[in-house]
């Protein structure tokens, strides 16, 4: 009986140990499975949650800086635009402009998206980074919510935001509007003047050398085409500058234009820099000399940097005044040619042209309306930090 009941009770010892290992073996394996399924499944709902920017406005795991735009109360339409206008393109490119010349910063903020997983664009993940919300209880007041991996990295992120947006609503022009629903009407505008000049130099073209023409007819034809030579010059001189930019030559390339080269004082400082170079060339100076003709030809660099780049500006300016005075001239002398021959003419291009105008004047008044409401919008705009 001892015997029998030694041999059972080992028996049932080791099938006890036989099922407690393979237990623990199939834990393992099942642990090590659900988590390799717990890894592609996470990695899968971080690509889903960058697709779907509401669910990653709602995550948990973000870090959040909250700021209150007060919108003046004398702007009816004041929550409207501005949300309109942080949540466009245009201001998206500026944010993302402006993220860029601090690298530092915006390895902070993209940190968590440089990996395979996420192939959305920078703009996109910008976009789904912050938001803006009315509070509705609070007509007047706009919610930025802006979110981060960490608390540093959503605070920077508000300040760039904030800070570029104050910048950009200051520089904007009519020429090139923040406001989405503005820059669209522009663009409408600028196409009806394209269409506009086109047919005017249609016209001209057909009664130039006309027994109509009168003196100031040619005096006007005379300085558009003055006026077109220099553009062609101009544009040539800024399509040069660009090339050596992009293809980031020796900045000494841009002395082989010559209307920048000529531009200001930039030869006076060639010729400085040429003859402090010859002194360290020729001759055996001093140390101290030495290093006087090194710090003076160190000033003359920068500031034959500055006066290049104003002379960039200033070729720039020129060629948009030009352009401005030949587009006057161009309108002048076809409205010279209507007035002539609006009564008995029944010219296509004639009767097209008053339409074209008629459409332009309606989309420029149009715009005119809409942008002093902007303009009313962010007068008195103010910030503040959310609590």
């Amino acid at each position: 009986m001892l015997i029998i009941i030694s041999i059972t009770v080992f028996g049932a010892g080791f099938y006890y140990d036989q099922i407690k290992k393979n237990t623990a073996f199939a834990y393992e394996e099942s642990f090590i499975n659900n988590s390799n399924s717990t890894a592609i499944s996470s990695e899968n709902k971080l690509s889903v949650t960058l697709k779907n920017s509401d669910s990653l406005k709602q995550s948990s795991a973000w870090a959040v800086t909250k700021f209150i735009l007060q919108v003046p109360e004398s702007s009816v339409l004041g929550s409207f635009l501005h949300k309109e206008a942080l949540k466009g393109n245009a201001f998206l490119g500026k944010i993302l402009f402006a993220l860029k010349k601090n690298p530092t910063a915006m390895e902070l903020i993209y940190s968590p998206f440089q990996n395979d997983i996420f192939i959305e664009s920078e703009t996109e993940i910008m976009r789904s980074l912050y938001s803006v919300v009315p509070d509705y209880e609070k007509q007047k007041q706009l919610l930025l919510v802006v979110r981060g991996h960490t608390g540093k990295a959503s605070e920077i992120l508000a300040k760039l935001i904030i800070e570029t947006y104050k910048l950009e609503i200051k520089r904007e022009t009519t020429r090139l509007p923040l406001l989405p629903d503005l820059m669209k009407q522009r663009e409408n505008i600028n196409l009806l003047e394209k269409r506009e000049l086109e047919l005017a130099q249609r016209i001209q073209d057909e009664n130039e050398g006309s027994s109509g023409e009168t003196i100031e007819d040619i005096a006007l034809r005379s300085e558009i085409m003055q006026l077109s030579t220099e553009i062609n010059s101009h544009v040539d001189a800024l399509r040069n500058i660009e090339e050596i930019y992009d293809n980031k030559e020796d900045p000494s390339r841009y002395l082989s234009i010559y209307s920048l080269a000529r531009f200001g004082n930039i030869q006076e400082i060639l010729a400085n820099i040429d003859q402090l170079k010859r002194m360290l060339t020729n001759q055996d100076l001093e140390p101290i000399l030495k290093n006087e003709v090194d710090k003076n030809l160190s000033k003359l660099g920068s500031a034959l940097n500055q006066e290049l780049a104003q002379g960039i500006e200033h070729i720039k300016e020129l060629s948009r005044t030009a352009l401005s005075r030949k587009i006057l001239l161009q309108k002048r002398l076809v409205d010279r040619e209507i007035k002539r021959n609006d009564i008995h003419s029944l010219h296509p291009h004639y009767k097209l042209l008053k339409s074209v105008k008629t459409e332009l004047v309606q989309a420029k008044d149009k715009f005119s309306i809409d942008y002093k409401k902007w303009q009313d919008a962010k007068r008195g705009l103010i910030f503040k930090k959310a609590s």
